[in-house]
């Protein structure tokens, strides 16, 4: 693939970096990008996996046929395999139609595994068979389908970890990692904050129809101060929110999320609180915050939300409807 093709995708991915440790990633992709072996992308939540998943798939030979996604951790075992391999009409209560499953979809393109820790083991071996054969079959069909595909996975936890504890399948493993890359976090490469932090503001401006002509300097200071735990994924958020909650076009320290008023990321000299309410009120405010943050940065997945703090999805689905959260 020429420099010329290479310099538009990561333009058109914005991929461009200054930072040598993703550069040698994006290199990664490329040099495997042609090849038909299967790429395990590793690296935290919202860090870019997915945007490194399809920077493959655009570079290489596949480019012009379908890349199809799929998020692990979103379906219950069930509803995943249909998913995946599809199913027929009557094949199981509710199957009321004839579904085409990710494996047809991405025929002779890219399927793309996010959360692959996620899957149970009896999904990992239905996997496993269809990656070794390249057939499947639908549920409640006996016919085998030939399937043509590129797999690439990702995940944010650490897979040989689990294999140790006997939560992941080894043969699995070895079978989906034949190239692992590892994605940066946005706290190890901090360079490209600028740049990114420019292009979230005029994409997020365009999108919401708002022109920030303004930035306060605690804003500033606070945009290339924080840690970003939650990535570019979080970096987004936090921007999105400063391009609705502005004035004049003017963003300023209000529109900073009250979680990121806490601790040592605060604006330096900012007064954080304006009041003094009662204690269980202010729990409950901080509580509906925090959830309301923890669940944008998850995309809404209760089960990873579940997962990360540690309470059954139960109890999250509770406090969402006694906070109203969307």
């Amino acid at each position: 693939m020429g420099n010329t093709k290479k310099d538009y995708l990561k333009k058109q991915f914005h991929l461009e970096t200054k930072n040598p440790v993703f550069r040698q990633a994006l290199d990664f992709c490329e040099r495997v990008a042609d090849s038909h072996a299967n790429v395990l992308l590793t690296g935290e939540s919202g860090c870019g996996k997915e945007i490194a998943s399809r920077y493959i798939h655009a570079c290489g030979r596949r480019s012009s046929q379908n890349f199809v996604a799929v998020n692990c951790s979103a379906f219950t075992e069930t509803l995943l395999e249909s998913e995946l391999f599809g199913h027929e009409q009557g094949s199981f209560t509710g199957a009321s139609k004839t579904h085409t499953g990710k494996f047809e979809l991405a025929n002779h393109g890219t399927l793309f595994l996010d959360e692959i820790g996620d899957l149970s083991f009896t999904t990992q071996v239905k996997l496993l068979r269809a990656l070794e054969t390249k057939q499947i079959e639908r549920i409640g069909s006996n016919t085998t389908r030939e399937i043509d595909f590129r797999l690439i996975c990702a995940t944010n936890q650490d897979l040989p970890l689990k294999i140790k504890n006997h939560e992941f399948r080894e043969d699995f493993f070895y079978r989906i990692s034949t190239i692992v890359i590892r994605i940066p976090a946005l706290r190890e490469r901090r360079e490209d904050l600028p740049a990114l932090i420019d292009f979230f503001f005029r994409k997020l401006q365009k999108e919401n129809g708002i022109v920030i002509h303004t930035l306060d300097n605690a804003v500033k200071d606070f945009l290339f101060e924080y840690n970003y735990p939650g990535n570019i994924r979080e970096l987004r958020n936090i921007i999105e929110r400063m391009v609705i909650l502005s004035r004049n076009g003017t963003v300023t320290e209000e529109t900073l999320p009250i979680l990121y008023n806490i601790g040592n990321a605060a604006p330096k000299n900012q007064e954080i609180f304006s009041s003094v309410i009662p204690w269980k009120e202010y729990k409950t405010k901080s509580e509906k915050e925090y959830l309301s943050w923890v669940l944008n940065q998850l995309d809404g997945n209760v089960a990873e939300a579940s997962r990360k703090l540690k309470i059954s999805s139960r109890q999250i689905f509770n406090k969402i409807k006694e906070y109203d959260l969307r």
